[in-house]
């Protein structure tokens, strides 16, 4: 009997089938693709933002401003600001007349708000895409497998990079088709492609430049630690630039670098497009080679307060679903509290301007015939509407949080204790209705700071902006049916485009003269004028019903479906 002691035969190779593209499409496959799924939520809140603001505004302008004489009153309008405020905004000496014009009216009155909504959503993505994994521990498992800790970064740099500008490509086409659809071209109001496509670059390198700054600073300071530094050297930036401080801040700030762009008016100044986009590939290409060289998750400490332990989520089921819904739920309300002291604050002067024009007073009423644009509250209440947009997608990302307990793999271990399923929904529905409070009530703060600051009484205003949070409630109630009945995968993305939906219906439809009946389908059609102090009953117990009948439901679908 004999024994062959050769080499034993080497086992094949183990093959995998190609992954269909349109399971890559969907997030298989590759970092990147994951990346981009993941975000997709952020991605629908951005995109339709931009594209229905500037949706809005080329409908607006064009029927609240009719004619020669409405455009010159609203230079005058805007020349109410004060002096130590008109750098904010941007620069009046090369806008000049054409502030009457609809890309001089957007540039002055909304251009900073879509530069710096676009940034803060580019510093917190950028600051968790790789420190908040590294923090939970997800992206040890990521870096377990082939991949190379640089290409790790690279991947998830480039899907944030692929959602930004495809969000300022929506902005540019929403942007061209509106002026030209919608505007005045005898009145100057055609915003060429050019036009178009220099006002998205210059929002988008800002929002890569802060972003980079983030990602940077991610790897050695951490999440919180990164998107703060960003965040506040933003802020501190803007205002340099506007308040035209001089010395060494000026010099740094980018929006001094880029203060002579004005592209929705026809001037351009590409040379300092081009510094700002160079400074902000470099702090990308730093941030990946400072990941690429360090620990995971190992970080110098600094970091924002702690919160106190009775919000930690350590006294039951809500008490925990409260403290993970805590920190957006800030967020979103210092967000809204911000813009209330800046909406609140200029209301008297606005009012003040439009008594004195009966032309920009008519030109007003034939748009909003039911608001008094000769009051505060009247711009409070024209303010709020552009806001309903802002509470509601504060509404859909309280849902995304609770819906992510099922798709990270947190609910199974949940439901090993004495935790009914429909209990976790209650839980979660409870505390995401906190949040929507937590949210309204600094947002209310806000504006009664702003009215302060202005001089003025905004008892009606304050109690107004419960109308803001009643429809985030309602939002809430929809995202918690949607994912107890079907899938929480989709939750959020549901709700969202119920607000992209509803905030059209609402701006678009009167703006259009489409029949009333259209526009009743939106939720916030019924509220009345709640910050002139005029309530519509019928509004408020729609969003109270739909608040809790959609928890109550999404309660009940989960007890009658698998998990996951």
């Amino acid at each position: 009997m004999t024994a062959n002691a050769g080499t034993p035969p080497r086992p094949a190779a183990t093959t995998f089938p190609p992954i269909p593209l349109r399971r890559r499409l969907y997030g298989f496959g590759s970092i990147y693709g994951k990346t981009i799924r993941d975000s997709r939520l952020a991605f629908i809140i951005a995109a339709g933002m931009l594209g229905g603001l500037a949706l809005v505004m080329g409908m607006a302008v064009s029927n609240i401003f009719p004619t020669p004489a409405a455009r010159l009153e609203v230079n005058a309008l805007f020349g109410s600001v004060p002096e130590s405020m008109m750098r904010l905004f941007g620069n009046v000496d090369l806008i000049g007349t054409d502030v009457g014009t609809l890309g001089g009216y957007v540039t002055f009155k909304y251009s900073a708000i879509f530069a710096l909504g676009v940034a803060i959503w580019s510093i917190l993505a950028l600051s968790g895409t790789l420190a908040g994994e590294a923090r939970r521990g997800s992206l040890d498992i990521v870096a377990a497998a082939p991949f190379g800790k640089r290409r790790i970064a690279l991947e998830k740099l480039l899907a944030h990079l692929t959602l930004l500008w495809l969000a300022m490509v929506v902005l540019t086409i929403a942007t061209t088709f509106s002026s030209n659809a919608f505007g005045d071209a005898s009145l100057g109001d055609s915003i060429s492609l050019l036009s178009s496509s220099g006002f998205a670059l210059w929002i988008g390198l800002l929002a890569m430049l802060f972003g980079g700054l983030a990602f940077a600073l991610s790897p050695l300071l951490g999440r919180a630690g990164s998107a703060g530094v960003a965040g506040l050297t933003m802020a501190a930036l803007w205002i340099a630039n506007g308040m035209n401080v001089g010395g060494p801040l000026l010099l740094l700030s980018p929006f001094d670098w880029t203060f002579d762009h004005v592209p929705l008016v026809g001037v351009y100044d590409w040379p300092s497009l081009a510094l700002v986009g160079i400074l902000a590939v470099l702090l990308l290409a730093l941030g990946v080679e400072l990941f690429a060289r360090r620990d995971l998750g190992v970080t110098v400490g600094l970091s924002l307060p702690s919160l106190p332990a009775a919000v930690l989520g350590v006294r039951g089921p809500t008490s925990r679903a409260f403290g993970d819904q805590l920190p957006r739920a800030l967020s979103w309300g210092i967000g809204l509290g911000l813009v209330g002291i800046l909406y609140a604050s200029l209301a008297g002067s606005l009012a003040d301007t439009i008594k004195a024009s009966s032309g920009l007073l008519e030109a007003f009423a034939r748009l909003f015939p039911s608001a008094d644009f000769a009051s505060v509250g009247g711009w409070m209440q024209f303010y709020a509407d552009l806001l309903f947009i802002a509470a509601g997608f504060a509404g859909a990302t309280l849902v995304s949080k609770w819906a992510s307990d099922e798709g990270d793999g947190r609910l199974e271990l949940a439901l090993t204790t004495p935790l009914a399923r429909a209990r976790w929904v209650i839980a979660g529905g409870v505390a995401a209705l906190l949040g929507v409070v937590l949210t309204t009530v600094l947002f209310a703060g806000g504006v009664g700071v702003g009215a302060a600051i202005g001089g003025l009484t905004a008892g009606d205003a304050i109690l107004g902006c419960a109308s803001l949070g009643i429809y985030a409630a309602a939002i809430v109630g929809i995202g918690f049916a949607v994912g107890g009945l079907w899938r929480t995968s989709l939750a959020a993305e549901i709700a969202a485009l119920v607000v992209v939906a509803t905030y059209l219906l609402d701006l678009v439809v009167p703006a259009l003269g489409l029949p009333d009946a259209i526009h009743q389908l939106a939720l916030t059609a019924h509220f009345g004028q709640p910050m002139m102090g005029q309530w519509d009953p019928v509004g408020v117990v729609a969003c109270l019903a739909i608040a809790a009948g959609g928890i109550l439901l999404g309660a009940w679908g989960m007890t009658r479906r698998d998990i996951g």
